[in-house]
């Protein structure tokens, strides 16, 4: 939870930005772009030298993980705003604060929690990568203790508390999710 809440923290932040200020995007899009391309699991030799193996290389594994896929969210969530309600924020003399607060804040939210729940799956991943890589407990550490010791039924009990810890904490983000887009009028609304 701590690599996931860091990964989206930076996210937020630094995609707001991108997002909201030309300048911004063409100074630091390109840049993260590239390190976008490199996989995280590249990463991991190198947090393992410079932080051991430990909790802070787990957490800085999973935390850049999740980082992309909000990023690429928000960016896009904020870019994505029509272009007609900036204008009618401007027609009523809506501050730059106010526009953000009362116009883009709230049409880029349906894209920032498709990014967050991208970037929740993610991060399960990361963490059975992280723990595969020299962990001494943890749910990645039962999938190679049972695999070690030829235990299935192990192998598959992590398996499976993967996936119920996974729908769990998914099922809170949509809960979260449809309480903070209560005013949406949109098809999904229908069933």
């Amino acid at each position: 939870m701590i690599g996931f809440a860091i990964g989206v923290g930076f996210a937020v932040v630094i995609g707001s930005i991108v997002g909201y200020l030309k300048k911004a995007e063409q100074l630091m899009d390109p840049l993260i772009h590239a390190f976008r391309a490199i996989p995280p699991l590249a990463l991991v030799p190198l947090f393992i030298l410079w932080m051991g193996i430990g909790e802070s290389s787990k957490i800085t594994l999973i935390a850049v993980g999740v980082f992309f896929p909000v990023y690429l969210s928000i960016v896009s969530g904020i870019q994505g705003v029509d272009r007609k309600l900036i204008e009618v924020g401007k027609i009523y003399n809506f501050t730059p604060l106010q526009l953000v607060r009362k116009v883009i804040l709230p049409a880029s939210l349906p894209s920032f929690f498709t990014g967050i729940r991208s970037g929740l799956g993610l991060g399960w991943m990361f963490v059975v990568a992280a723990e595969l890589m020299g962990a001494s407990k943890g749910m990645g550490y039962l999938l190679v203790v049972g695999q070690n010791t030829f235990s299935p039924d192990l192998v598959l009990a992590s398996i499976f508390l993967f996936a119920v810890l996974g729908k769990l904490t998914d099922s809170v983000l949509k809960i979260i999710e449809s309480k903070a887009l209560h005013w949406q009028d949109s098809f999904g609304k229908l069933n």
